[in-house]
């Protein structure tokens, strides 16, 4: 049990970090910043809507995995 927990924990940071990844990307490549792209986590910049929906995404499944992590840690130590 605690191995497929384990599993789900690292595979939702990682599509979450990836999910990050292509919203930066996406938002470098249609700015031709990439300075900016670093700014999305300082302050708030203008996306696009695409981008938007995957940064969300990502943050949301950051969020999960870290969240299966303390409910693991608590439960099983």
């Amino acid at each position: 049990m605690e191995f497929l927990i384990d599993i789900a924990q690292y595979l939702f940071m990682l599509i979450g970090m990836v999910c990050i990844l292509v919203s930066i990307t996406q938002y470098s490549r249609r700015t031709s910043d990439i300075s900016g792209a670093v700014m999305l986590f300082v302050k708030r910049i203008e996306t696009s809507v695409n981008e938007y929906k995957w940064y969300r995404i990502g943050i949301s499944l950051l969020i999960i995995g870290v969240a299966i992590r303390i409910i693991k840690l608590t439960l099983w130590g």
